[in-house]
Formats: structure tokens, C-alpha cells, sequence
């Protein structure tokens, strides 16, 4: 690269006190334990464990100086450059084409600086698919995206890549950003009945488990838990049934507080030929997701949820990195299902979903219930040979068991419908899933020879890019034939387009 030609950037100074807070985050319990609550220095263990913590914090903030001593990053017409590295700088550099999406965060830290983080995605399926900015003035991160919003805009009119492009001496073309559109916005309703239908709700005990199992490597809770035990036996039954309701009672108020945070200001929003998604009180986060990268819809439905008619939605998109992955596909984590198909069918009709779907036979019933739990089975040995005074127990698993199966073999469906393949599998949670055949990577068909004996298979199909595999289990043959006949099979034009 030719730095003296360029105009590099480093990032903010409070950058690095924001660092350098993340690093005392980090040590915060050791800190408060060990020169706090016990700050005893009398032992030569104690001198080296406090002198080591101390080395670590100071060896760590170093390095966070020298990481942000050493950034910087610039731009031309074409291409994104960066110089990072601790200790050993790493130049690298990234044509603006290649960049899919633009994912911005701002926890609650970086909030109270005014910085925001940026990530750059390529949707790569590599380790240098992304890249970060970890702490840019808004301001700059507006100028960022609006660069990135001409180039996406460039390439759209010339349909030639950026890089091919001859005349450098061009002024770069003004436009505007794309308008937003609001396609849905979470209310506080419907996070306090989402935080009610959920597990959310005994967020208490976690959260509880991880502060005494930290605040118990430095100092013996044994006699408390001993005294605990003994009040418990020693108290009342209308004393004890007051401990649980409040323990309920705090554990449903953590559970909308940790909702709240999360989901509040939830936006679903379009801007151009992407879908962004708005979220958090204190992190504020927005993730975007390209349309041509759609492979895929999901919905998902819990087992409390369905008795209210609560549904999540997500997308499969393709190269979306790892660490993104899950937040950036969810774009209505609780919904009502009309409100959630209405969104779907107004503004995803690229995917049409189907009218009805066929259920299973009655011998795919007959084949999940003679299918051999080894879960159950060795829960049963281990329970009938160590524990049998209570091997009633084991009722309630068989039960769990049996019923489980019940159930997937009602909630079951399927539908090949035109070009669109439509799966709702599951058994206490459901997934329906929708995609159509060019965003299909493949079908593989499996029979086992139980299922050889009723004439069932299996049928499992793959989408591009990050490979999303999706099952449906005990289908008759001749269904899933025709399945791997209509997908190996090109009749029409469109069918050989690939997007995405």
C-alpha cells in the first residue's frame, strides 16, 4: 500500500480508556475479593496470588495501549487498508465491493463515551470475512456507511465490480442514503408477555449460581450454606411458601428487566436492498442483513409460547460470520403469529408459503414409538440398579418420552409447493422452515432398515452458503422420491438462477 497517498485514521483516544475499563471489568471480583473483603497480606500465598493479579491487570493494559497505539485504517475510492497488532503489526487491506454489511454496536460503555463499534462483513466464509472498527465517533461511522452506500451504489448501476473501473480521476457520485421503512416495532406489551412465556423468568437462579460459585473461590460459604439448610428445616411451611413466591416473584421481575434491556427499542426496519434490526437499551446494537443473502425462513415456537400463539422468526442467511450469527437472523424474537405472517407475506414475497401440509401416515406413529430411546434406556439401568427407591420416577421419563413423540408425529408437516419446499417439524418446540429450490445445496435422502420394514425415510436439505441443514424424519418413500426427483430436475429457466 502507499501510505504517503493516503489519509490515515487512528481511532479515538477514549478508545483506549474504554479498553483499559474493559480490562478492569475483567478483574473486577478478584480485585474486590482479594484488596477488598480479604485484603490480607500476612501470608507469602496471599502476597504472590495479589502481586500476580496486579502483573496480569498492568501486563494486560499494556497491551491494550500498544493494540491501540498501533491501529489505524484508511480509504481510498476503492479499497479499505488497516495496520493492526499488539505486538506485531498486520497490514491488510479490503476492496469496499466486497463488503455486505455494515453491523454497528454500542454497549453501555461505549454509550457513555459516544463511540460506536462497527463491523465490516464480507460474508466470506473465511477468517478474515470481517473486520472491526472498536470504537468510532457516530459522526464518522455515518461517513463510513454513506462511502459504502455509493459504492454498493456504483457497482448496482454499473453491474461491473469497483475494482475494474478505469477512470480514477472521477469525482465520486452524491447520493443519498436510502430511506427507512419501519416494518415492525416490538411494545412493551409484548415484552412482558414474551418475559412471562419464557425461561426468562428464572433468570434468578443462574445469576445466583454464578455470583456465589465466584465470591466461593475466594472465601468458604460452607457455614452459610449450613445455616441456610438448617433454617429451611427448622421454618414453617407458610414461611418456606413465602421464600419461594418471592423467589418467583424476584425471578419474573429480572427475567422483564433482562428483556427489557435486551429487546427495548426493537426495530425490524428496510433500507434499500438490506433488512436492519434496531435493539437494546443499554447495548444498542444494529445488524444488517442483505436480501439477495436470504436462504432461508425459520420459525420458532416454544412450548409455553404456543399456548399464546407467540412465535419467533429468523432468517438463514448465507456467510453471515459465526459470531454475528444468531443475533443478525432474528428479526422478530416474539411475536403474534398473524402479526409475524403478515410481515413475512408483505415484505419477504420472494417466499410464498403454502395453504395446507400433509401430515404423516399413521405408520410413521407406529415406528417412532418402536424407535429404542437410548437415553431412556440408560437413565433406567442407572436409576433400577443404584437408585430403585426411586424408580417411580422413571414414569414420568417414559411419559416424557412417549409424549414427546406424540407430539412430533402431530406437529409433523411438510409441502412441496411450486419451487418452494415447506417443513414444520419438532415435538414440544416447533420449527417451520421455508425455502426454495435454487437456495437448496442439497437433499439427501436416509432409510434405515427399521424404517425399510413401513416404507419411511428421512429427507434432509441444505442452503447455500453457511451450510443450514434442515430434517424431516418418517416421510413415506414415495414422497421423498418425489422430493429428490423435483430438486435434481430443472424444467424451468428460473429454477437455474442461484441467488445469493
Amino acid at each position: 500500500m502507499t501510505e504517503a497517498t493516503l489519509t490515515w485514521h487512528r481511532l479515538p483516544t477514549r478508545v483506549l480508556l474504554l479498553r483499559v475499563l474493559e480490562v478492569i471489568k475483567s478483574f473486577i471480583i478478584p480485585l474486590v475479593l482479594l484488596f477488598v473483603i480479604n485484603n490480607d497480606w500476612s501470608t507469602t500465598f496471599g502476597i504472590i496470588l495479589r502481586v500476580g493479579i496486579l502483573l496480569f491487570l498492568l501486563l494486560d493494559v499494556i497491551q491494550k495501549f500498544f493494540g491501540w497505539r498501533n491501529f489505524r485504517y484508511a480509504l481510498d475510492d476503492k479499497t479499505m487498508y488497516i495496520i493492526d497488532g499488539n505486538w506485531i503489526k498486520k497490514e491488510k487491506s479490503l476492496p469496499l465491493y466486497k463488503i455486505q454489511s455494515v453491523h454497528s454496536n454500542s454497549p453501555f460503555l461505549y454509550r457513555l463515551l459516544s463511540v460506536v463499534e462497527l463491523t465490516f462483513d464480507t460474508n466470506a466464509n473465511s477468517d478474515d470475512a470481517s473486520f472491526k472498527l472498536a470504537g468510532v465517533f457516530p459522526n464518522e461511522a455515518k461517513r463510513l456507511e454513506d462511502i459504502l452506500d455509493q459504492v454498493r451504489h456504483r457497482k448496482t448501476e454499473t453491474d461491473l465490480p469497483v475494482e475494474e473501473e478505469t477512470d480514477t480521476t472521477s469525482e465520486p457520485v452524491a447520493i443519498e442514503k436510502p430511506a427507512s421503512r419501519l416494518l415492525y416495532a416490538i411494545s412493551t406489551r409484548e415484552i412482558i408477555i414474551a418475559s412471562l412465556t419464557s425461561l426468562s423468568v428464572f433468570a434468578i437462579f443462574p445469576v445466583a449460581s454464578t455470583v456465589v460459585s465466584s465470591i466461593d473461590d475466594f472465601i468458604n460459604l460452607d457455614g452459610t450454606f449450613d445455616q441456610v439448610g438448617e433454617w429451611v428445616i427448622s421454618a414453617s411451611i407458610i414461611a418456606i411458601g413465602v421464600l419461594v413466591l418471592t423467589v418467583l416473584f424476584l425471578s419474573v421481575i429480572i427475567g422483564m428487566v433482562i428483556n427489557f434491556l435486551k429487546y427495548g427499542n426493537f426495530q425490524l426496519e428496510r433500507r434499500g436492498d438490506r433488512i436492519r434490526v434496531e435493539k437494546g437499551l443499554l447495548n444498542r446494537s444494529a445488524k444488517e442483513i442483505p436480501y439477495e443473502k436470504i436462504q432461508a425462513i425459520r420459525i420458532k415456537e416454544t412450548f409455553i409460547r404456543r399456548w399464546f400463539n407467540i412465535v419467533g422468526v429468523e432468517l438463514v442467511a448465507a456467510g453471515t460470520m459465526d459470531e454475528l450469527k444468531d443475533e443478525s437472523s432474528t428479526i422478530l424474537p416474539f411475536v403474534k403469529r398473524d402479526k409475524a405472517m403478515a410481515v413475512l407475506n408483505e415484505h419477504f414475497n420472494q417466499f410464498t408459503w403454502a395453504d395446507t401440509l400433509h401430515r404423516l401416515p399413521k405408520r410413521s406413529l407406529w415406528i417412532k414409538l418402536m424407535r429404542i430411546s437410548w437415553f431412556g434406556l440408560i437413565i433406567s439401568g442407572v436409576v433400577l440398579y443404584f437408585f430403585r427407591d426411586y424408580a417411580w420416577w422413571l414414569v414420568l421419563l417414559w411419559a416424557i418420552i412417549i409424549g414427546g413423540r406424540l407430539l412430533s408425529y402431530m406437529t409433523t408437516r411438510y409441502a412441496q409447493n411450486g419451487r418452494f419446499v415447506e417443513l414444520r417439524t419438532g415435538a414440544f418446540n416447533v420449527h417451520s422452515f421455508l425455502t426454495d429450490k435454487p437456495r437448496i445445496e442439497q437433499v439427501q435422502v436416509t432409510q434405515t432398515p427399521l424404517q425399510r420394514r413401513f416404507d419411511v425415510c428421512n429427507v434432509l436439505f441444505s442452503t447455500r452458503g453457511v451450510l443450514s441443514n434442515e430434517m424431516i424424519e418418517d416421510i413415506p418413500k414415495q414422497e421423498a422420491d418425489a422430493m429428490l426427483k423435483w430438486f435434481s430436475r430443472y424444467t424451468v429457466e428460473e429454477d437455474m438462477k442461484t441467488p445469493g
